[in-house]
């Protein structure tokens, strides 16, 4: 018997992280896949200067809206909080604990579906891509989106953080990272008024992420490495 593909697509890789001097203070670990009902991004985020680990689940639709996403976040060996986000219609509920104390679940409204849930993976920050678009070269278009912490490494104030996320596409390049050479999209993100913006790079055809480039922080980060598969 022949079953058909329960998936058409994965993409995984894995996403340097790189010290002002060049050497290596961590590294992201993703899949990427696409089933007949939408997508699946699974992301282990390991800041190495930090002591930081930080494990992600996202479910998104095939218009890659979020349906419900999951992030843990590992100290030092100790697990500092633990968060699951429920996202409905006109609502996001989430469940969890943040140092050993559970938060209290309450509904958070939205209006109408959630455009983007932001969960600090760097694969996840080009997702965000898939909302913005190509029009409007230039322009900054607000995106509302939940997060999980706003602060660089989003592992500071952690819980349910309501966010307008300005994104501007900047049009196409060329990129060289470690894992090739690239025709790419180009976009910066503004996450803070008082934060400048950063610098996204993704492969022109899709959302993987190539590059990013942040001067709020001293680290760089660029795709190392990236295998794909297709099924029929």
């Amino acid at each position: 018997m022949t079953y058909p593909p329960a998936i058409s697509r994965r993409l995984s890789g894995r996403i340097a992280y790189l010290a002002a001097d060049g050497t290596r203070c961590g590294h992201e670990d993703f899949e990427l896949s696409s089933h007949p009902g939408g997508h699946l991004l699974r992301a282990l985020c390991v800041l190495d200067d930090a002591a930081l680990l930080r494990d992600v689940s996202l479910s998104m639709d095939r218009d890659w809206r979020p349906r419900d996403g999951y992030c843990r976040l590992i100290r030092d060996g100790r697990e500092e909080a633990a968060l699951w986000f429920d996202v409905g219609a006109d609502a996001v509920r989430v469940e969890g604990r943040v140092d050993d104390k559970s938060l209290p679940t309450q509904p958070m409204p939205t209006n109408g579906p959630l455009a983007y849930l932001g969960l600090h993976p760097l694969q996840g920050d080009a997702l965000i891509v898939q909302c913005r678009g190509v029009d409007r070269q230039g322009a900054f278009v607000s995106i509302d989106a939940i997060t999980n912490s706003i602060s660089p490494n989003g592992d500071e104030r952690v819980g349910a953080c309501p966010v307008r996320i300005d994104v501007a596409y900047m049009g196409t390049c060329a990129i060289t990272v470690p894992a090739g050479d690239f025709a790419a999209r180009h976009y910066q993100l503004r996450w803070r008024d008082d934060w400048p913006p950063a610098d996204l790079w993704v492969r022109q055809e899709d959302c993987l992420f190539l590059a990013m480039r942040w001067s709020h922080v001293p680290t760089t980060y660029q795709l190392a490495a990236f295998a794909e598969e297709r099924y029929p």
